[in-house]
């Protein structure tokens, strides 16, 4: 083995003395088992006149190097640091270079990993008053949103009116509206029950309020100040009274020129028409009482180039005149009056909002989460995350600015809204009744001829109130929709008879001194509930024969049965019934025989066949304080 030889520390030479004994250099030798042999030569210093070594000791320092320590000069060189930091320099770039290169590719893998199945397309469909805000916040969850089912979610905003939505989602979905959504964001929740009344409940899955915004009327300053304590009861007798406004002390205007747009307005007439039934309905009667105010209100509306709510606001800002513009007041949401009066010049002049006093007519915006055979499993679930996710606080403060109303937020107010205080929704809480609401304005009532065969032995219903007094109510205000032109006929039949209350003919034609319409009010406000049974077989026998002779060509001819069963009268029974309907009827001049049935009755079967034979409806209903019987009543009379 080679040996390392290092100056002996126990020298006795003294310290100064830079000469080792006899001049001889150490040697550190490696053999390498017969192999060449390498020295490595630590020289001592050359004694005076000798020659020079590159190491050694220097003043009792072993220096290590070939150069000596200087006494006094122990720092390091400015050149070997700068060295280093450049040294370090490049090192901690090029760690930190491989570091984030790592984190960017593993964030890409994870994002690649993400969406290994693709994309779930989401379409959401929206009121127009709230499309633009919620494209915003799509293109926010889109970016933060967790896969679905190993895909990456993409939502996507449409603009679509109620109306065009429910009529697709009724029947044919319009390919200008893109894919059937998954989620449906209307005005309010009147055109959810118009949908499931329609539809079916299964097809919604789930319904809940995002955000709110009141009915208001959007009114000139001068109306607003003289609407006083007037309310939503009080609108049909102003629409409808040339002098309307005279008598508020608005000479020169006339009767109230209300619009009730049915575009791009959030809903905002059918919330205000139930508000209207509801106000207008006789004490203890049920909203369907009213929809003969809601008529008169939209008979007497302004005529427009259309029924959208821009036409309409148009109309009464643009009059030089407020007395004689087209328009005096609009039917409207606060959040789009809100958005008006923002982009109007000195909209103060021009624009008010008039808030009913009573019940708030609410447009409540739900998200109404769709289930039906043209969503995957992955597009219900990524609608329900996105429903959920507009609900956080940071989404809904964004609506807040648009002129929503926010639970915990303050819209931010202008000189027309100042978002004040109002009070609970109105709540009709039934779809049948808010559909039938809903279709008095979207479906203008034809020209029938129908005679209608009304039960007086009708049982009282719940509440103590007489079933028959609900079915006048019912049937009355339907008539005041009919055109003018309609032909209605009244029969009534009881235990003993059958009798006809007022000739088949025009509602405008006079009978004994008065308009048929008249004498038909006056007819069914006459009538009281009577015992012994219902010989109902034997009067329409009666019925039918009259209609089949006054048959008017061209209108839909009909008979309406409203009874409760059971017919008591053996002169004539179920068997001859529908031998006599079935000879009676005429394919050249078919009258068709509808039926509306309350409860239990025994007849069931006789009054189904005699409806499916002359091409007419049965429908039973089970009580008379059942908004299904409005919507009976409106759907059969005509």
């Amino acid at each position: 083995m080679g040996r390392h030889s290092l100056p002996d520390p126990d020298d006795s030479r003294p310290a100064d003395d830079s000469s080792h004994a006899d001049g001889d250099a150490r040697e550190f030798t490696e053999d390498s088992a017969g192999d060449e042999s390498q020295t490595e030569r630590f020289d001592a210093p050359a004694r005076p006149g000798g020659p020079q070594h590159s190491g050694g000791w220097d003043n009792g320092e072993w220096t290590g190097s070939h150069r000596a320590v200087t006494p006094g000069r122990r720092g390091i060189s400015v050149g070997v640091i700068a060295a280093l930091v450049g040294v370090v320099v490049i090192v901690g770039a090029v760690i930190l270079w491989r570091f984030f290169g790592d984190a960017l590719s593993s964030r890409s893998d994870t994002a690649a990993a993400r969406c290994v199945e693709g994309e779930v397309a989401v379409a959401v469909v929206a009121d127009p008053a709230i499309a633009e805000p919620l494209n915003a916040l799509a293109q926010r969850y889109n970016d933060t949103a967790e896969p679905v089912g190993d895909k990456c979610v993409k939502v996507g905003i449409r603009s679509a009116d109620s109306e065009q939505v429910f009529t697709g989602l009724s029947g044919d979905w319009p390919g200008d509206l893109g894919e059937r959504p998954a989620l449906w964001i209307p005005g309010s929740s009147a055109s959810e029950a118009r949908l499931e009344a329609k539809a079916g409940s299964q097809i919604v899955s789930d319904s809940r309020s995002l955000v709110t915004s009141p009915v208001v009327l959007a009114v000139s300053p001068q109306l607003k100040g003289a609407m006083g304590e007037q309310n939503w009861g009080t609108l049909p007798r102003l629409q409808s009274d040339q002098a309307g406004l005279d008598g508020l002390g608005l000479q020169g205007w006339g009767g109230l020129r209300l619009a009730l747009p049915l575009g791009e307005d959030s809903d905002a007439s059918f919330l205000a028409a139930e508000a209207v039934a509801a106000a207008s309905a006789p004490s203890g009667a049920p909203p369907s009482a009213g929809l003969g105010a809601v008529s008169t209100l939209m008979a007497g509306s302004p005529q427009l180039a259309d029924t959208n709510a821009a036409t309409a606001l148009d109309a009464l800002v643009g009059a030089n005149d407020p007395a004689t513009a087209p328009v005096h007041a609009v039917v409207t949401t606060e959040q789009r009056l809100f958005q008006r009066a923002a982009s109007q010049p000195d909209a103060r002049s021009a624009l008010a909002s008039w808030l009913p006093p009573g019940p708030t007519a609410m447009a409540d915006f739900p998200t109404v989460l769709l289930s039906g055979d043209w969503l995957a499993q992955e597009q219900i679930s990524a609608a329900s995350e996105f429903a959920r996710f507009l609900r956080k606080p940071e989404q809904l403060a964004e609506l807040s600015k648009a002129g929503f109303r926010v639970e915990g937020q303050q819209p931010p107010g202008n000189d027309v809204v100042d978002f004040a205080p109002v009070g609970a929704p109105l709540n009709l809480g039934d779809n049948a009744l808010r559909a039938t609401i809903a279709e008095t304005l979207t479906t203008p009532a034809q020209s029938p001829t129908v005679t209608i065969m009304l039960d007086q032995s009708m049982p009282t219903d719940e509440g103590g109130k007489p079933r028959l007094t609900n079915v006048v109510d019912a049937l009355k205000a339907r008539l005041q929709v009919l055109p003018a032109d309609s032909g209605v006929g009244l029969w009534t039949f009881d235990g003993v008879a059958g009798r006809s209350e007022v000739s088949l003919g025009a509602l405008s034609d006079q009978v004994d001194g008065r308009p048929r319409s008249a004498a038909l009010t006056s007819a069914l406000d006459g009538q009281t509930p009577s015992g012994g049974g219902a010989v109902s077989f034997t009067t329409l026998r009666l019925v039918y024969t009259d209609a089949s002779a006054k048959y008017r060509e061209g209108q839909k001819n009909s008979v309406l049965v409203i009874t409760a069963g059971p017919h008591t009268d053996q002169s004539l029974g179920a068997d001859g019934l529908r031998q006599y309907i079935s000879g009676a009827f005429d394919q050249a001049k078919p009258v068709a025989v509808n039926v509306i049935d309350f409860g239990d009755d025994s007849d069931r079967a006789t009054w189904e066949a005699v409806a499916q034979t002359t091409g007419g409806s049965y429908q039973n209903v089970g009580s008379s304080t059942d908004p299904e019987l409005a919507s009976a009543i409106a759907t059969l009379l005509g």
